[in-house]
């Protein structure tokens, strides 16, 4: 069987969508006019015929092939091993870019369209789409008279740019199953394939031994990142390994490589590369380790638990209050008591703003499917984004992700039920909460979600897992699954439906040997316990609560007086009260924290000064008033003058349930107009009854939810 690129494309639609799909849609994905779809439909009688299908046409549907189920199976599995004789110009310009990428001298055009069996007008034309896709990642095409044709661009975006090839055309799970099976399930001939072309830069062997070293050090990591993050970390690996090997080293900016030293992240990276080092055999640059704490600040995360305020988060927290506050206001929706929303944007922000800062790209698999569903939210979300950081451009794949988490809240706040189910999702937080609120509206009988990552899947046993939605293919797991695309369509809930009956089902067979197994259990003592637990957790918040409530003060403005001679004051009197016992300490600290980014709370007149120390004893809040305007960098970028500066200490290592009250107080911070004025310009007694009638909500609803 010979067929061309393109009548294998429209096959391969035909094949996979049995219910019909419509000759404008096939003909929007070409590129071409209907009339051609026409033409190469009324060419297909002679492969059909031999396997008694045909092409039916059904009102409001489309076309679709019409046969016994077996005759399209075995139709499908010969197309696939059919030869084809052509590419169509978006598969070639892969390749030509490939190509070019792998080689570091020019090439000839004749050797490009020999290769390609086209042309060299046919390559000429299409290196003009070539050098503007190289554009995006800061490289140019130059032609070299009797020479050929080169990418031009230093080591870092050319590495960009073989990365972005990949993960336009690959799904995590593509290259998850790579990882995992060294090669993914393609044609036989891979090498002549696209996807052959793709992982002609990455060594199989190299790859494995690279994911082992990530996932030995990833454990290391006091957060979860998402699959998505891990295979780009992995990927990036492994082509700096390659590249190194070919005397391809990048460079990086002075100041930058300084900063990222004084990361948590660099100690990581450093024994990240040490164990490359000591596998491979050879000597990794520090600018490459720098690029390796790059990507370990810049990772999307995957937060499953609630997010605390640290001293590197709180600016992310005040700015994500603000972001849901512009789309409250532009959805006519208050999405300001959505604490899922909140703590998700947290998680997200974080990495999300250094990625933004330091230039760095990401790839958004759900793009396409973003901008088809939530049009409007998406402009909205772009809009408020822009209304809170003025100094940051946003591409429009980080705003998809942003995205995903405000349709998912409005969706929650439209029909608010309760759910269980284990979802499995690579692309990040984003996407999995997408899927969560989808399951909340479609199936109430779900009563708890849970977002995993395919990795942890490793360490679970089949058996304890209730239901498991994945998005992607669970290959090398024992695990009764469903898969499911993260918008859930009509298709993926039904099959939900299916799966979770045949689960009921399998738990009713099971129903009579687990029924003696569990009476022998005593849930009362499982109670008790639980319930002694809550009240020790609780008495430790509480004796925070008592003891930052009875120290809160507002300190009057100290005459003619700076900033940070009235900070020394006030750290003296904390000293005095012994809750603190070294101020020169905790001034460096406050210092330190101050330099690395704005403080200010923008639109306000305030500034939150925020610090851990070994010479701070124990959690304090103080708010204190200057004597003269100063004028201080804010949190998006710009500056404000400052009257007002809240002070937030807490010891170097806190417990849990201290670092929760003080993430409490900061929130309450800029919840509303109204809590921010009174932060702004309340005395003593209102600020502290504010704060004491805020934690009150706060211990009710940790009650509420222990007790659920």
């Amino acid at each position: 069987m010979y067929v061309s690129a393109r009548d294998r494309f429209i096959l391969d639609n035909l094949i996979q969508h049995p219910e019909g799909v419509t000759i404008r849609e096939i003909a929007h994905s070409l590129q071409v006019s209907e009339r051609t779809i026409h033409r190469d439909l009324a060419s297909f009688d002679s492969l059909l015929h031999p396997y008694e299908l045909t092409l039916e046409k059904k009102t409001g549907k489309g076309i679709f092939l019409k046969g016994a189920k077996e005759q399209i199976q075995q139709f499908s599995q010969d197309l696939q091993e059919a030869r084809h004789f052509d590419f169509m110009p978006e598969q070639r310009h892969v390749i030509i870019i490939c190509k070019l990428l792998e080689t570091f001298q020019p090439m000839k055009l004749q050797s490009l369209a020999s290769d390609l069996n086209v042309t060299v007008a046919t390559i000429s034309s299409d290196l003009d789409k070539v050098d503007e896709w190289l554009t995006k990642y800061e490289l140019t095409l130059e032609k070299r008279r009797g020479l050929g044709i080169q990418v031009i661009g230093n080591e870092t975006n050319k590495r960009r740019a073989i990365s972005g090839l990949l993960t336009e055309h690959f799904a995590e799970g593509e290259i998850l199953q790579y990882i995992r099976r060294q090669l993914p399930n393609r044609d036989s001939d891979i090498n002549e394939s696209i996807a052959g072309q793709l992982l002609g830069f990455i060594n199989v062997e190299k790859l494995k031994e690279v994911q082992e070293a990530v996932a030995k050090i990833s454990r290391s990591l006091d957060y979860h990142i998402a699959d998505s993050a891990y295979i780009a970390l992995v990927v990036h690996l492994t082509l700096a390994l390659e590249r190194i090997l070919k005397g391809e080293n990048i460079s990086i900016n002075t100041e930058l490589a300084k900063r990222l030293k004084d990361k948590k992240e660099f100690a990581l990276a450093e024994k990240l590369a040490q164990e490359l080092e000591n596998t491979f055999s050879l000597a990794i640059p520090e600018a490459e380790i720098c690029y390796i704490t790059m990507h370990l600040r810049g990772a999307k995360l995957r937060q499953d638990h609630q997010v605390l305020f640290t001293e590197e988060n709180m600016d992310t927290a005040m700015l994500a209050k603000r972001l849901i506050r512009a789309v409250s206001e532009h959805v006519h929706i208050d999405l300001q008591r959505d604490d899922s929303l909140y703590q998700g944007l947290i998680a997200h922000l974080d990495p999300a703003l250094y990625r933004l800062k330091q230039g760095m790209h990401i790839h958004n698999p759900l793009q396409d499917k973003i901008l088809e569903n939530y049009q409007e939210l998406f402009s909205t979300v772009k809009q408020a984004f822009h209304s809170v950081i003025t100094d940051i451009d946003i591409p429009d794949e980080e705003v998809g992700f942003l995205v995903l988490h405000f349709g998912s809240a409005i969706e929650r706040e439209s029909n608010r039920r309760t759910h269980k189910a284990v979802v499995i999702c690579s692309s990040g937080i984003g996407s999995s909460k997408m899927i969560s609120s989808r399951l909340q509206n479609e199936f109430p009988n779900i009563i708890d979600v849970k977002n995993s990552s395919l990795f942890d899947l490793d360490d679970v046993d089949p058996d304890e897992l209730d239901l498991v939605i994945s998005t992607i293919p669970l290959v090398d797991h024992a695990i009764d699954y469903v898969q499911v695309n993260p918008f859930l369509t009509k298709e993926d809930v039904r099959k939900i439906q299916d799966y979770i009956d045949r689960r009921e089902h399998h738990a009713a067979l099971l129903k009579a040997s687990t029924t003696s197994r569990a009476k022998s259990k005593n849930p009362s003592v499982q109670s008790m316990v639980r319930a002694k637990n809550i009240f020790i957790n609780m008495q430790q918040s509480l004796t925070s609560t008592v003891h930052l409530l009875r120290h809160f003060k507002v300190y009057r403005p100290f005459p003619n007086l700076t900033l940070w001679e009235s900070l020394t004051h006030v750290c003296t009197d904390l000293k005095n009260k012994s809750l603190i016992t070294d101020v020169n300490e905790v001034l460096q600290h406050l210092k330190a924290r101050a330099e690395l980014s704005g403080l200010g709370i923008p639109g306000t007149q305030m500034a939150l000064f925020h610090a851990r120390s070994e010479s701070v004893n124990q959690p304090i809040f103080i708010i204190m008033e200057l004597s003269q305007i100063e004028r201080v960098n804010a949190m998006d970028g710009n500056e404000i003058d400052m009257n007002r500066v809240l002070v937030m200490l807490g010891p170097a290592e806190m417990a849990e349930e201290e670092t929760k009250i003080l993430s409490a107080i900061s929130s309450m911070m800029i919840e509303d107009d109204d809590s921010i004025a009174l932060f702004a310009k309340g005395n003593e007694e209102e600020v502290s009854n504010f704060i004491s009638e805020q934690l009150i909500i706060y211990y009710q609803n940790y009650l509420k939810k222990e007790h659920h």
